[in-house]
């Protein structure tokens, strides 16, 4: 029920009519905000390009009651004060099932409604059909866009591959099978230096250095597109729950849906995972928000509390708890970017499986949060790990009060640091992936070298972490490997109890 919706009223007219004009009574914006009770609220009415804030419109209360189909029932009235004051309608409606081969479903609403309260030469008593259809969720890119210099680095090949095999490496470490780690080692991209990995969900995570390069590397990524885009800027605390349209002067029809592009998006099935399911409904309860997410935040902005662990601990927790919550609170049903209209924008549930490497997932498009492949891209990462980087600097300020000098600040390859102290700061120096050591520029600290994002091994890199057991080279085509040993959940940020 969340979200927009494009109403529409007609008359009940008994005999045929050549004219269909004939039969609209209104057409108007339905606005629908559920609560975890099945209570709705929202607004009915006319938008214009352009809110000047005095705008006349009928306010929606009603609930919304399960069974074969959906009931769903509301009074409308006016805004007191404007043209509508005094209007009253009563509307009866239900969820159109769908049809299970739909390609292209669209949720629909159809019932009657009846003019309660005469007003004006309206009488009271008069009873109409409507029907509303959903319209698309306004994602991010559309109404909080980053920058084009952000957009052409983050999409690329080699930005999608290195932020998809870093993560992949780190998290599937600890499961992989010796032959898949030395076949990881020979391509450099086991995580951290040869033989020490730091596996971000091994037994000891939270003590062996991953939650660090976890920090540092995201830091470096939110500095390179702040630099580029500076209105790419933080949380400054974790959104609280919007209502999907505003009325308010200035606001535009444009926005509507997500006002402040902070809106969240709906939860979806994901066929043959009934856990993953229900977790992404959870994850967008208004509880949840205050049991799960208020709760980590008010710890991780505890000087008491950061006092007492270690940058590592932190970034370890950090990551495994509210960050990739947040990602899938925010996260938005992935659709193909598939160039043809055919497939276009058709409904993938589980996203692009790990080992296809079909150019049109770099479709700037395809910028799905809860994938690692592309959650870069879309611009509620750059709000959510800005949030995430501000709780280094809490970190310091905390050690400061307890133990001032202790943490001593440094910079490595151009990135505001700390030395390792072995206590407190564990890894000398954070893993970002493997470098070219003979060459290296300004950007990537000089003598330390480029990162080597090069496309073919990073994806030869990706087919060890999710393809078979290796036994010869593995063979990369357009599609990638054979996909019937992965899963495209792989790649999904995951889900730790902590």
């Amino acid at each position: 029920m969340r979200g927009v919706w494009v109403y529409r009223s007609l008359f009940n007219e008994p005999e045929t009519i050549g004219d269909f004009n004939r039969l609209e009574v209104w057409e108007a914006e339905l606005s629908l905000e559920l609560t975890e009770d099945n209570r709705i609220y929202g607004f009915l009415g006319e938008r214009p390009e352009e809110a000047k804030g005095d705008e006349p419109y009928l306010t929606v209360d009603g609930r919304v009651e399960d069974g074969d189909p959906i009931r769903v029932s509301w009074r409308a009235k006016g805004k007191p004060g404007s043209e509508y004051d005094g209007w009253i309608y009563d509307y009866v409606g239900y969820l159109v099932p769908a049809w299970a081969d739909a390609t292209r479903p669209r949720a629909v609403i159809a019932g009657t409604v009846t003019r309660t309260v005469a007003h004006g030469k309206a009488p009271a008593g008069s009873v109409f059909s409507f029907y509303a259809v959903k319209k698309d969720f306004l994602e991010p890119r559309i109404c909080i866009p980053l920058a084009k210099a952000v957009i052409d680095m983050m999409a690329s090949a080699e930005h999608r591959h290195h932020h998809a095999l870093w993560h992949g490496s780190r998290d599937e470490w600890a499961g992989l099978s010796a032959k898949k780690r030395a076949a990881l080692q020979s391509l450099g991209w086991q995580p951290g230096p040869k033989d020490t990995e730091r596996a971000s969900l091994g037994p000891d995570r939270l003590t062996n250095g991953s939650g660090e390069d976890f920090l540092f590397m995201h830091r470096r990524m939110v500095g390179t597109v702040r630099a580029l885009d500076p209105s790419a800027r933080s949380w400054s605390r974790v959104p609280q729950p919007t209502f999907p349209v505003s009325f308010d002067a200035g606001t535009k029809a444009t926005s509507a849906g997500n006002v402040d592009g902070n809106a969240l998006p709906n939860a979806w099935v994901v066929p043959g995972d009934p856990n993953t399911t229900a977790w992404l409904v959870e994850l967008r309860k208004t509880s949840t928000l205050y049991s799960r997410f208020t709760a980590w935040e008010t710890l991780y902005t505890d000087p008491r509390y950061l006092a007492t662990v270690s940058l590592a601990e932190l970034g370890s927790r950090i990551e495994f708890t509210i960050h990739n919550w947040m990602h899938m609170r925010w996260a938005s049903m992935p659709r193909d970017p598939n160039p043809d209209p055919a497939e276009h924008g058709l409904p993938v549930p589980v996203g692009r499986p790990p080992l296809d490497f079909d150019s049109k997932w770099l479709s700037p498009e395809y910028d799905y949060l809860g994938e690692t492949f592309s959650s870069h891209v879309n611009p509620i990462f750059w709000r959510l790990h800005g949030w995430v980087d501000d709780r280094i600097e809490d970190w310091f300020r905390a050690q400061e009060g307890a133990r001032p000098g202790v943490i001593k600040r440094m910079q490595i390859d151009g990135i505001d640091w700390f030395e390792a102290d072995k206590r407190w700061v564990l890894v000398d120096e954070p893993w970002e992936g493997p470098r070219d050591l003979h060459h290296g520029h300004a950007e990537h600290g000089g003598g330390h070298g480029d990162l080597l994002l090069d496309v073919p091994t990073m994806q030869k890199a990706l087919s060890v972490i999710y393809g078979p057991e290796p036994r010869t080279e593995p063979e990369i085509t357009a599609a990638g490997p054979a996909m019937a040993s992965s899963r495209a959940t792989a790649t999904w940020f995951k889900r730790v109890e902590d």
